[in-house]
């Protein structure tokens, strides 16, 4: 008695939509940080709470960083080549 029902409704829950709509609602609340490279490593200008927030990261300890401070961002970097002479810097936001 199960078995047909389940015959039954199995292109039911296999169907597919063709389209559709997807709404969002709210708002970004505060800029991204801007990256200004210095000599000896990068500094990030960050809003928090509509006040600006400014760190200075060593080159040396870019990768892997981690904001203990008011700013809200962390970095990795991914080198593209084996010298590491060529490498992305991911930025991420909290």
């Amino acid at each position: 008695m199960l078995l047909p029902f389940v015959i039954l409704a199995f292109p039911l829950l296999n169907a597919h939509a063709d389209g559709g709509v997807i709404h969002f609602r709210g708002a970004i609340v505060e800029d991204g940080c801007r990256m200004s490279p210095q000599q000896k490593g990068v500094e990030f200008t960050c809003s928090q709470n509509g006040k600006p927030v400014v760190q200075t990261v060593a080159f040396n300890k870019i990768n892997q960083f981690s904001s203990a401070g008011d700013a809200p961002v962390s970095t990795k970097i991914h080198y593209l080549d084996a010298k590491r002479q060529l490498a992305i810097l991911e930025v991420t936001y909290r």
